[in-house]
This record gives structure tokens, C-alpha cells and sequence, in this order.
């Protein structure tokens, strides 16, 4: 009895952290739940940013609410709600084009005090053959 205990207590924190590193992992054939990265959210939103305001800025933060996978049309998708945090330098935060419809779809809140912005919304990604775009 106590050999199967002593079992458990090594197979159960195994099988926990299998599960977790599964759910992270980078998708490939095979590989049904996966999500991407840290760092291609950060750079989508920094693609969109760019597109939208020429005035000079960083993001400072990115955080990502309910994420979950899709297929449509036979491609696999990924949707998240991300939150993100950017500061700007210069008199005003100015848009490349007129009303910055990049961020249409964003709820977007200025700080001009603090030269902060921050936006809020829906990503979307498509998986192809080099990953998350």
C-alpha cells in the first residue's frame, strides 16, 4: 500500500506538469492544443501600432485574456483578448493616416498626462506552414 502511494506521489506531479507543457507547445502535426507565443502576440501588436501612429512609442506591457482555438475554412486559427499598455513621447499621439482605422476595432484610451495609451481588443491569428501570423 505504501509502495503505491510512494508511486503516485512521483507519477501524479509527472503527468501534471506533461499536461501543462502540452498545452504551450508549439503546433506541428500532431499537436491539437496550441496557442502562440509570448512573443508573437508582442509582435503583432507592435505591427499594429506601427501601422496605426507615427508619433515615436513602446509598448510597455501586453497581457492576454481568453484565448481559444478555430478552424475556419479548414485553417486553424487563434483568437485572444489582449490588453496592452504603450507610452509615447512628443506633444500628442498623431495617427499615420486619418482616424488611425488600424484601431477601429480597439478600444483605445489616451493619457495624454502621462503620454500613455492603452488598447484593448481581439487578435487574430492565422497557422500556416512558418507558424502564427
Amino acid at each position: 500500500m505504501q509502495r503505491r502511494w510512494r508511486y503516485l506521489s512521483i507519477i501524479v506531479p509527472l503527468m501534471t506538469l506533461a499536461m501543462s507543457a502540452a498545452g504551450h507547445a508549439a503546433c506541428g502535426p500532431g499537436h491539437e492544443s496550441c496557442e502562440p507565443s509570448a512573443d508573437e502576440v508582442r509582435a503583432k501588436v507592435e505591427r499594429l501600432i506601427d501601422a496605426a501612429w507615427s508619433t515615436p512609442h513602446s509598448i510597455a506591457t501586453v497581457q492576454v485574456f481568453d484565448g481559444r482555438s478555430l478552424q475556419i475554412d479548414g485553417q486553424k486559427k487563434y483568437e485572444m483578448r489582449i490588453f496592452a499598455v504603450i507610452h509615447y513621447s512628443g506633444d500628442k499621439l498623431l495617427c499615420r493616416t486619418k482616424f488611425c482605422p488600424e484601431l477601429s476595432n480597439y478600444l483605445v484610451q489616451d493619457d495624454a498626462a502621462a503620454k500613455k495609451v492603452t488598447v484593448a481588443g481581439w487578435l487574430l491569428f492565422a497557422h500556416g506552414q512558418q507558424g502564427w501570423r
